[in-house]
């Protein structure tokens, strides 16, 4: 329930459930990992990277192919987030993550490789098409990433995908590949849809090219007011 709870733009309503589970049960290893995912959302990036990092203790494979230590990248710790993903996975997630990691850090070949081997495996995956439109970038083939963005942005409002914070990354892509007006629009999207990792989107080096822009601006004061309360009511 609490993990549907953060998927679906309710973050607040997600942790107090998880917080009564681990009263419950202090050591239960997915429990910390979904409370870490829910803090993320919401900006709490160093209580995001505790309760992973305790999860992992605890259970060092818990999530180990499905789901990434995004906090780590969103406080550029870039090694400790490539590290944290598994060496051995052949998960297009994976691919995806590894090679988002070293786009991050400028490793724009061993980035491209992990994308475009993510895209392979799973075509349909909205991250995979992320990772395909910034391996075009790469390439200064801003047009193809970018048909591939539209398409995914499409996919995303026939399909009502809820997950804000893949969400978000199609706005980082639009916005490294030019398309300022669409990676405005997805944003806002993503932050209405519960993603407000408002510290995050302050220091994103993929949203610098929107900085300017009296709309982002806009935007970052709805994501900072909504993370302020959560941090408020929880911390």
């Amino acid at each position: 329930m609490a993990n549907w709870f953060t998927d679906t733009g309710r973050v607040e309503q997600a942790v107090p459930l998880l917080r009564k589970a681990l009263k419950t049960n202090p050591d239960h290893a997915e429990v910390h990992w979904e409370l870490g995912y829910a803090y993320r959302f919401a900006g709490m990036l160093e209580e995001s990277v505790a309760e992973g990092e305790r999860a992992r203790e605890l259970d060092p494979g818990v999530k180990i192919s499905s789901s990434a230590m995004n906090a780590y990248l969103y406080l550029r710790e870039y090694e400790k987030f490539l590290a944290s993903l598994p060496a051995s996975s052949e998960a297009a997630f994976i691919f995806f993550y590894r090679g988002f990691g070293e786009y991050h850090e400028k490793k724009w070949n061993l980035a491209t490789r992990d994308f475009n081997r993510a895209y392979e495996i799973d075509p349909a995956l909205l991250q995979a098409q992320v990772g395909k439109a910034l391996s075009h970038g790469v390439a200064n083939q801003s047009t193809q990433g970018l048909q591939i963005l539209h398409h995914a942005e499409a996919r995303i409002r026939e399909r009502g995908v809820g997950d804000s914070e893949a969400i978000y990354k199609i706005a980082q892509a639009y916005a490294v590949l030019g398309d300022h007006v669409s990676a405005l629009r997805v944003l806002r999207n993503s932050i209405e849809r519960g993603f407000f990792a408002s510290p995050y989107f302050m220091t994103d080096p993929l949203l610098d090219s929107l900085r300017s822009n009296p709309e982002f601006t806009a935007l970052m004061k709805v994501a900072e007011r909504r993370h302020q309360e959560f941090q408020k009511k929880f911390f």
